[in-house]
């Protein structure tokens, strides 16, 4: 480890690093505008470019859909890579932290109560559910005026399992009439997308961006350790705060428009560490180009794998991530 330290803050390295970041970073670029074509060229209407409703089709629900998808996945693994840098931990992601799940938690309750009537207040709740739930899971996980990455991952878990067990009661109470708005927080869409959501996700993405890109060198620093970033000059507590809740917020916002999509936090900063070192100012923008590529790829499939149906875009990534999560979880052993 400190040989991959040293050989990564060596000028001649840097130089290297970033003649193979500019590849990385085209290459997932193309990925992303592929995706996005696709995505907007294909679904259950055929576009003809001459026609007008079918122009309209394109402007006013696939490419706001399509686009939607894309920030949400940058959003998440933007928020994936940032809890594996701040916890050191592999298994870390906004679903496994308890993240999700209490923005799911705000909006599968409300929208139970019969309160998805009122447009725009299951998002707003989902948000403060989002925000509530990094809370607590931070208030948990502190001890002696120090966070435990440990007890942060613990208390994500043990939290996931309260939100589950409120979602399951709320659905019990429910109207029938007002089940089908609340299970779609649970399963993870992005049907009926809109501009001003695009808007809104894209919005709080790139004021994460900013927020991370300013304390990119100190979570490249935290990423070998903790002890060694203290002597380096890094004011850990404040990094973990500032890290945690700008991953949270742009969690919540993504949450807020989707539902639960889980997993996609989890997988795409892996699949990008595949090919690239663990250099936090690096791993942050090609992460963010993953994830909307794979979003974006996988709402295509989910719109056009089965004719004359619609399949949950959250049922794709898990697919994805779970094999994914459990091999992590046989090496960690």
């Amino acid at each position: 480890m400190n040989d991959e330290r040293t050989a990564a803050g060596s000028p001649s390295s840097f130089i290297v690093h970033r003649s193979s970041f500019g590849v990385a970073l085209l290459a997932l670029s193309a990925l992303l505008v592929l995706s996005i074509a696709l995505g907007v060229r294909f679904g259950a209407t055929p576009i003809h470019w001459n026609d007008p409703t079918s122009r309209t089709i394109l402007l006013q629900i696939r490419l706001p859909r399509v686009l939607l998808a894309a920030a949400i996945g940058a959003a998440l693994a933007v928020a994936g890579v940032t809890f594996q840098t701040l916890l050191r931990n592999p298994l870390a992601d906004p679903f496994i932290l308890g993240v999700s799940g209490g923005a799911a938690c705000g909006a599968a309750v409300s929208a139970a109560l019969g309160l998805s009537r009122i447009p725009g207040l299951v998002p707003l709740i989902a948000f403060a559910g989002a925000c509530g739930a990094t809370a607590a899971v931070f208030l948990l996980a502190r001890r002696r005026d120090h966070t435990d990455p440990t007890r942060l991952l613990l208390s994500g878990l043990v939290l996931n399992a309260f939100f589950s067990a409120v979602i399951l009661i709320s659905f019990g109470l429910a109207r029938q009439s007002d089940l089908t708005a609340a299970l779609r927080w649970m399963m993870g869409t992005v049907a009926g997308a809109t501009w001003t959501a695009v808007a809104l996700v894209v919005a709080f993405l790139v004021v994460t961006m900013l927020i991370l890109a300013w304390f990119a060198n100190d979570l490249r620093m935290l990423a070998f350790g903790e002890e060694d970033a203290k002597a380096r000059g890094v004011d850990v507590e404040r990094v973990t705060l500032a890290g945690f809740a700008a991953a949270s917020i742009v969690t919540g916002a993504a949450v807020a428009v989707s539902g639960i999509i889980g997993f996609v936090g989890l997988l795409v900063p892996h699949l990008i560490r595949l090919i690239w070192r663990r250099d936090f100012r690096f791993l942050l923008p090609l992460c963010a180009l993953g994830g909307a590529a794979l979003m974006a790829g996988a709402d295509l499939v989910s719109r056009v794998s089965v004719p004359d149906a619609e399949l949950p875009i959250g049922a794709f990534t898990a697919i994805l991530g779970v094999p994914f999560f459990l091999s992590l979880l046989r090496r960690a052993r």
